[in-house]
């Protein structure tokens, strides 16, 4: 599947991949960039073989570099034409965060402003030792949307979430592992690998019971009064009603394993 130019979408085996492909601007966000990636999302929602989403930049410098700032003078040049402009960002980023399927962001170099946004709304983070984090919007003069803030904020703390956005220095791979930005950090040529291992574990689980646990985490970090906990516990029932159910008592049984088929 290939969504446009710079967005590029393929499936192998159970790994659905988005790509941000724009290596020659270090794979900055541009609006139209943007706009691609909720239909990427959807696709991969919608297929059944599809059981894991990795999220990566094209080339060996970055991750994503944030906004392509120098298109902001065209897509940022009044309250209205911002306030699409922010719409559509929030909404690409909500689309990754929304996937009900797991999303790891397998990071290699520059991971900023906005591509923190993408990585922070990926359920796993795997990087390299040779990545860089930060969101230097303070240093741009930019306003920066709070729902980043948010999710940035769940994962490393307010703490440390104020020092990078008040300062706008970067963090090693090092301090980002400290920090609990990422899961892991890994050797520049061994990335792949590990993230393409680290998937098919994920892949090899009854696709059902992981649906409803990524169902559960998404509520759970809504405010108590917005949470549909009903939905969460129709997954979870689902899941006893399975086909899956009764390969994973029986594969425990017979000391084999299991080979579940979302059913």
């Amino acid at each position: 599947m290939t969504t446009s130019q710079h967005i590029l979408s393929h499936k192998t085996g159970a790994i659905g991949w988005l790509v941000f492909n724009h290596p020659e601007k270090h794979n900055a966000v541009s609006l139209e960039m943007s706009a691609a990636v909720p239909p990427v999302i959807a696709a991969f929602d919608a297929d059944p073989e599809i059981r894991v989403v990795i999220v990566k930049g094209a080339g060996d410098r970055s991750f994503i570099a944030g906004s392509n700032i120098s298109n902001f003078d065209a897509v940022r040049a009044n309250p209205e034409a911002n306030r699409k402009y922010q719409e559509i960002s929030q909404g690409s980023y909500d689309a990754v965060y929304n996937c009900t399927k797991p999303t790891i962001a397998m990071i290699k170099g520059y991971c900023m402003g906005g591509g923190m946004d993408y990585a922070a709304s990926c359920d796993i983070r795997i990087c390299s030792a040779d990545s860089v984090f930060a969101i230097p919007a303070a240093r741009l003069g930019l306003g920066y949307g709070y729902q980043g803030q948010v999710r940035l904020n769940r994962l490393i703390g307010a703490s440390r979430a104020r020092d990078l956005y008040f300062t706008g220095r970067r963090y090693d791979a090092a301090e980002a592992l400290a920090a609990g930005l990422v899961h892991e950090v890994v050797e520049p040529d061994g990335l792949e690998a590990r993230v393409r291992a680290y998937a098919d574990a994920i892949a090899e689980n009854a696709p059902l019971t992981i649906r409803a646990l990524k169902r559960v985490f998404l509520e759970l970090e809504k405010a108590p009064g917005e949470r549909d906990m009903d939905a969460a516990h129709a997954l979870i029932g689902a899941c006893y009603d399975s086909e899956d159910y009764r390969e994973g008592k029986a594969a425990f049984a017979e000391k084999r394993k299991p080979r579940f088929g979302g059913r």
